[in-house]
């Protein structure tokens, strides 16, 4: 089964549902990496976007013959906990779980990797099943989406009703910068992603997320490497904060010194091979995509 993530009960549901994350590990054609982050950005041409109602089925093979994709789902009474894992129909799955045929539902957008016959060959990556990197869906059931490119007067933009900050450096020695600040309010996290737009698409390596923790103690921001969980912690006073009604951490206080500090303490972290990227898919309301890969 590979590896397991073991997740709160009213994260699975979301979970599930969220099937839009992909990996391009050995199918992408790799860009360059002159950037301020030195990353190296994949090149991304095509996507494709599940058109049928019901829902398309995920294949292990070009063959509607071949194993299918399945969910399973194992819950820990004492801890009110579950284990989620994705397999294909064809491998064993644990005797105490209940598995389930898994599809990707209507609107879910895929990258596209190329075509076998009758079938699209696509990335299907979750951050909760990265043993499975590429399934096949009909074509019938899901039509191709081109690549459009972000701008940075795109990003700066309201995108489906985010409200925390996002701050794009558009000149100077940071050109090309971005800093997204995220929360997850079930667990009362805060955390700044820290990528570079380049290609008309936002890469944020994950080893450049920086946890945000509000101190009123510290005067100036202070950035800590956390060795021993491998996290780069910022702790900010008040002043630090968005002026208004709104409560965020505001990157676009920081000042030139600050960020690169920041960078060089990212720099000590440990490598990853996982980049998050954020690209415009065209569906005539300017939602954004956001996937993985590796």
């Amino acid at each position: 089964m590979n590896r397991l993530l073991t997740i709160a009960w009213g994260m699975a549901f979301l979970l599930m549902l969220g099937a839009c994350s992909v990996n391009a590990k050995s199918n992408s054609v790799s860009g360059g990496s002159d950037n301020i982050l030195g990353v190296k950005v994949p090149k991304i041409t095509s996507f494709v976007r599940v058109t049928n109602e019901d829902g398309a089925d995920i294949f292990k093979s070009a063959s509607a013959d071949s194993p299918w994709r399945v969910i399973w789902l194992g819950e820990d009474e004492e801890e009110g906990e579950v284990q989620v894992d994705v397999t294909w129909s064809d491998k064993k799955v644990p005797s105490e779980c209940t598995a389930e045929k898994s599809v990707e539902y209507a609107g879910d957008i895929l990258l596209l990797l190329g075509e076998e016959g009758d079938f699209w060959k696509v990335n299907i990556y979750q951050d909760y099943a990265p043993s499975l990197e590429v399934g096949y869906i009909k074509k019938v059931d899901a039509e191709v989406m081109p690549f459009e490119p972000l701008t940075a007067d795109m990003i700066k933009a309201p995108n489906n009703g985010k409200l925390s900050p996002t701050v794009v450096k558009t000149e100077g020695k940071f050109s090309g910068l971005v800093m997204d600040i995220g929360s997850d309010e079930a667990w009362g996290e805060e955390w700044m992603d820290v990528g570079v737009l380049v290609d008309g698409m936002i890469v944020s390596p994950e080893s450049s997320k920086v946890t945000l923790m509000r101190d009123d103690d510290v005067k100036n921001i202070e950035f800590v490497l956390d060795k021993e969980r491998g996290d780069v912690l910022l702790r900010y006073p008040e002043s630090m904060m968005t002026d208004g009604d709104d409560f965020w951490f505001d990157p676009a206080k920081l000042t030139d010194n600050q960020i690169d500090q920041m960078l060089k303490v990212l720099g000590k972290k440990k490598k990853s091979e996982h980049v998050r990227c954020e690209c415009r898919i065209p569906q005539g309301d300017g939602s954004r995509q956001i996937f993985y890969l590796r």
